[in-house]
């Protein structure tokens, strides 16, 4: 390894950005209390939880899972005690995130101060102070200049140190943490936990952006990982040696992925579906449905019936009817009258629900189209008025006769004596759309859950940011929830860039780019709907070129024989787009001017065909008739977003 003359002079402790020195703080013993709570509360809870157990709402759907801070033990922690740890290293995790998880860097989010906040939160759950131990020496990652012969001499030298040094006895003779050790090695917690499979996973060790994978390899070489069997190597070769190690451990794992491609992030391993289907099945354990969390219990499962409302509400107030709430909630009965959420238990569900024979299959469908016990079919309890309503005010406000609502009432709303009121921060946070549009791991099809919009909120760039769903379905606190349906909010999540330019050879080239610039999950999200991106060579005249249009379908398509197969999956991920090219030689295309680029949009486009083939059956009258109703519906749902007319020039500018 080359020295560069004068890089002592220049040495850069890239390596000493990941620790700062501890600073020792006092952590208050009730984390809700501290001033970070309302921070915790929002960027936070969803994955690691009320409790700080790691068992939070989005837990069940992410691999690996969100760390558990009651353990009490930190892999980062940056000192020689894992129990210990630097309040700067739970920051610098804070800011950084964790490399190939679900761990956000809220660098760009957060001020220092806000994170200092949440630091104090970790260790409140931790039970710690931090700063009990002095932090690790720093080490320095002198620059090097290696050509590509020098860097493949160095990840050469880098695999013999891995023999060596005894790494194969952990993590295998390839680095996949198949050692012959293994089997046999235990967490600070006692759980037998797996080395790391260097070939699959990234270096998930906190960094800042611009410090290199090796630095960071090279970070858990000499440090070792607090609370796991990866011990320091601190001195067990000298340094020089220990960077090749390094660069080997990068070397053989995975590529960086772009995260702005379709499917590049939250793809389910198969053993996170698994350990759905086995441990997470009910999600015992996990918040939705822990029974000293009230918004767990009142949010985690089917609802029950509410039996006699209390003995201080009036026949109005006591009353499930979204009309009897409109009485003081005009504003929002309005609003929600016209929406998806009013009209969920629809003739298309309803046609399906009644030719089901199994109750489970009737309570899977009517859990989220209609879900109070009162909606259910065939329910001792039914009230067929109520049934018709959908997804009304009481199935999201109202439990046991008891109101429950987002902090910070309007001040329009006077206050009722005797009237039951709730106020919960999860109507403010996305997890609370979770029951309904999130499905689990064991129903993915090709690695993804039937409905993953929660996950891909959870994964994209807007989590980090603090914009939950209500910020954009629910602005104002409206009760309005558009999306798809809706064309003009369709509209505000893409942007079209189109050029045309004809060659002087007179050929014609097109490139058409669609871009999801205002959703924050996949555009669209749910199989339901399919949007097609189309091009069209026009003349002078206005009339189409024959022979020129083009188009792409953007959706996820399934189909269903006995199981769902996904035929193709071309939606677009937050700040991802999808292309359109081509080109047509000279001839018949010579009197083309201009590039129509259209967007047309079927909002129900897996369900039209779905009716379709239901009304090919033979069907009772009744139900027939639901379906015919359905399929009109559907039909008449269809619109075209986006037309615009690019004229065709000499050049090609970028997009």
């Amino acid at each position: 390894m080359r020295h560069v003359p004068g890089v002592r002079e220049r040495t850069v402790a890239i390596i000493a950005c990941l620790i700062a020195v501890a600073v020792p703080r006092v952590a208050a013993a009730e984390p809700a209390s501290l001033p970070g709570w309302p921070l915790y509360d929002r960027f936070c809870l969803a994955c690691h939880g009320v409790k700080g157990d790691g068992k939070g709402p989005a837990a069940p759907w992410l691999d690996p899972l969100p760390r558990d801070f009651t353990a009490g033990w930190f892999k980062w922690g940056g000192t020689a005690d894992p129990t210990a740890p630097a309040p700067s290293a739970i920051a610098q995790a804070i800011r950084w995130g964790a490399p190939g998880t679900a761990m956000h860097g809220f660098d760009a989010t957060l001020a220092d101060a806000d994170v200092d906040r949440l630091v104090d939160v970790v260790l409140a759950f931790s039970g710690k102070r931090g700063g009990g131990v002095a932090p690790m020496a720093r080490v320095p990652y002198a620059v090097h200049t290696l050509d590509a012969a020098g860097k493949r001499a160095q990840v050469a030298r880098g695999r013999e140190l891995f023999a060596r040094l005894g790494c194969v006895a952990c993590h295998g003779d390839a680095g996949k943490g198949d050692g012959p050790s293994s089997a046999t090695l235990k967490d600070a917690s006692g759980v037998v936990r797996a080395p790391y499979d260097l070939t699959a996973f990234p270096v998930r060790r906190p960094r800042a952006a611009d410090t290199t994978a090796e630095a960071a390899a090279l970070a858990s070489i000499v440090w070792g990982v607090g609370g796991t069997a990866m011990a320091s190597f601190d001195g067990a070769a000298p340094l020089p040696d220990l960077m090749a190690l390094a660069a080997y451990v990068v070397a053989i794992g995975p590529r960086e992925v772009d995260p702005a491609r379709v499917g590049a992030i939250g793809d389910l391993t198969p053993e996170a579906i698994q350990r759905d289907r086995t441990v997470m099945k009910t999600r015992a354990g996990y918040r939705w449905g822990a029974a000293d969390d009230v918004e767990g219990a009142l949010f985690g499962g089917e609802i029950h019936a509410q039996g006699e409302p209390p003995a201080a509400l009036g026949p109005v107030q006591a009353s499930l009817s979204s009309q009897q709430c409109g009485r003081c909630h005009a504003k929002q009965l309005r609003e929600w009258q016209g929406t998806l959420h009013a009209g969920a238990a629809s003739p298309g569900l309803m046609g399906q629900v009644l030719r089901l024979e199994k109750p489970a299959e009737v309570k899977s469908c009517m859990r989220c189209h209609a879900p109070l016990a009162e909606q259910l079919p065939k329910s001792a309890v039914l009230d067929e008025a109520l049934q018709a309503e959908g997804l009304t005010c009481a199935a999201c406000h109202v439990r046991g006769g008891v109101r429950h609502g987002p902090p910070n009432r309007a001040p329009s709303l006077l206050p009722l004596p005797g009237y039951p009121l709730q106020e919960l921060a999860v109507y403010e946070r996305a997890d609370f759309c979770i029951g309904c549009h999130q499905l689990p791991g064991r129903l993915a099809v090709a690695g993804r859950p039937l409905l993953d919009t929660y996950r891909e909120w959870l994964l994209g760039p807007y989590m980090k940011r603090g914009i939950q769903c209500q910020h954009c379905h629910m602005p104002n606190r409206e009760h309005t929830w558009k999306g798809v349906h809706d064309p003009e909010t369709f509209r505000q999540g893409f942007a079209i860039a189109a050029t045309a330019t004809r060659r002087a050879d007179g050929i014609v080239s097109v490139h058409a780019r669609m871009g999801n610039v205002g959703a924050g999950h996949y555009l669209p999200t749910t199989p339901t709907p399919a949007a097609w991106l189309s091009i069209e060579l026009l003349d002078a005249k206005g009339k189409p070129v024959p022979g020129t249009f083009v188009e792409q379908r953007i959706g996820r398509h399934l189909r269903f024989r006995k199981v769902f197969e996904e035929l193709e999956d071309t939606r677009i991920p937050p700040g991802g787009h999808i292309d359109l090219h081509r080109a047509w030689r000279a001839g018949r295309i010579a009197s083309a001017t201009h590039l129509r680029v259209v967007v047309r949009v079927r909002p129900d486009d897996y369900y039209e065909g779905l009716y379709k083939t239901r009304l090919q059956a033979r069907l009772d009258p009744e139900i027939r008739a639901m379906f015919e109703t359905a399929l009109a519906r559907a039909e008449a749902n269809a619109y075209v977003a986006y037309t615009q007319l690019f004229p065709i020039g000499g050049q090609d500018p970028p997009l």
